[in-house]
């Protein structure tokens, strides 16, 4: 009786071992992270700029209405938000801009109220596209590790700053930009 109890108990153990394995491999967990190295180019962004204490539910909140804006089409062009490395704001604040990207701005008085916008050049990208799922994704300071490596390899140093981009497929991408 003791032998059979043991046995089911490592059959449940086993069972528990391979659905945690599929589900992470559902997730995409096994996929891997690639740098991918494009040519440079010019991006302008319009949106808000956000210098304060990060609270994940106004950060959150925040980006559903950039996301409205730009579904709206108030705001034309990809859902975009710029992280920047700010040294002087505390370890618990966040600076970030956030809005769309957009090819060129025709008419600067014509940008929405509230509205200012931001220009950026480089001549490499170090591009990474996640997908995986939000539970097994690497967090952002691993991709930053991944992506700073690379560029070591490039012989290039890269901007105090990280691009993410939101696609309409709800995939994105991140960008961290060389000087």
């Amino acid at each position: 009786m003791k032998r059979a109890k043991q046995l089911y108990i490592v059959i449940i153990i086993l069972c528990l071992i391979i659905i945690a394995w599929s589900t992470y491999y559902t997730l995409g967990g096994f996929d891997p992270i690639e740098v991918y190295v494009m040519e440079g180019k010019d991006r302008t962004v319009i949106g808000k700029e956000y210098i304060e204490k990060y609270r994940y539910a106004e950060f959150s909140n925040r980006m559903q209405e950039a996301k409205a804006e730009v579904d709206s089409g108030r705001l034309e062009g990809m859902l975009t938000i710029i992280f920047f490395q700010n040294d002087t704001i505390g370890q618990d604040s966040i600076h970030y801009f956030i809005g769309a990207s957009v090819e060129e701005i025709n008419d600067v008085l014509r940008l929405p109220a509230g509205y200012s916008y931001k220009e950026f050049k480089t001549d490499k990208i170090f591009k990474v596209f996640m997908t995986q799922h939000v539970l097994v994704r690497p967090t952002p300071e691993e991709i930053a590790e991944i992506v700073q490596i690379k560029a070591i390899e490039e012989g290039k140093v890269l901007q105090p700053l990280s691009f993410e981009l939101y696609y309409p497929d709800q995939s994105f991408s991140v960008e961290y930009w060389a000087r």
